[in-house]
């Protein structure tokens, strides 16, 4: 399946496909991660989104030097706003991608004028102060009845927020995408670089949303078939503990 990036400015950094492997480095010897197939077949689904931009959140004796910080315009009255206990967000200016004081400056269509583009975006409504919003500077374009999930990074998890899911109609959602980030309390602060991997997209069927499921009686022939398949499964696991993988790479998947 081929997937279309329409960028909305410069040097934009387009999602890239995801790698099977989580680290640089595996440790040698047997039951690493990257020996599960589920694992690094789940961690290569689509591509990876990668931050946009560089940014933070965290007490302001911690801000970088050069970044614009500034609070969410919602604060709520619990916030201690003085001293070092301050907790703000901060972007960099990159000028590479137009990218000024939280925002990307792009061309209109008829290159007359500048539009722009936020880099973090915030929810006016003081129950969801620990959400803020990644604007991502280009439209994704899927064949025909083809939706995009956005997903935290499988398998890469941020230790300062997680990514709420959702799932968008690309084959016709002719704008950019804005990924919500909900703050992890255990981990008030957090330091982004332009380049992290931040998300995941998968790509899904529209007509695999509602799927039915049914519960195969004691007696049916399916039910006696794949039982048999099962036990035939588990001792041969007791002989070799990499036959998952052997039957994955293997014609149908089936013990003889």
């Amino acid at each position: 399946m081929e997937v279309r990036c329409v960028p909305l400015v410069q040097n934009v950094d387009p999602p890239r496909v995801a790698p099977a492997t989580t680290r640089t480095i595996i440790p040698k010897g047997y039951g690493t991660q990257e020996q599960c197939l589920p694992f690094t077949a789940a961690n290569s689904l689509g591509f990876l989104i990668e931050s946009p931009i560089t940014f933070g959140f965290c007490p302001v004796n911690e801000i970088p030097d050069g970044a614009h910080s500034f609070l969410s315009p919602v604060v709520s009255e619990a916030v201690e706003v003085s001293g070092i206990d301050l907790m703000k967000f901060y972007v960099k200016d990159d000028y590479g991608c137009n990218f000024v004081k939280n925002a990307f400056y792009q061309l209109s269509d008829t290159h007359e004028a500048m539009q722009a583009l936020p880099g973090l975006s915030f929810f006016d409504r003081e129950d969801q102060q620990d959400m803020f919003k990644v604007h991502l500077p280009y439209i994704l374009r899927t064949s025909q009845n083809i939706d995009t999930l956005f997903l935290p990074a499988i398998n890469r998890g941020h230790p300062g927020f997680t990514v709420q899911a959702g799932l968008v109609e690309t084959d016709w959602y002719a704008n950019s995408i804005n990924l919500v980030l909900r703050h992890l309390p255990s981990k008030p602060s957090f330091h982004v670089v332009r380049g992290d991997p931040i998300a995941q997209v998968v790509f899904i069927d529209r007509d695999h949303r509602s799927p039915s499921l049914t519960v195969l009686p004691e007696h049916a022939r399916e039910t006696r078939t794949l039982l048999r398949e099962h036990h035939k499964f588990i001792e041969e696991l007791s002989r070799n503990r990499s036959i998952y993988k052997k039957l994955a790479r293997g014609k149908n998947g089936f013990v003889s």
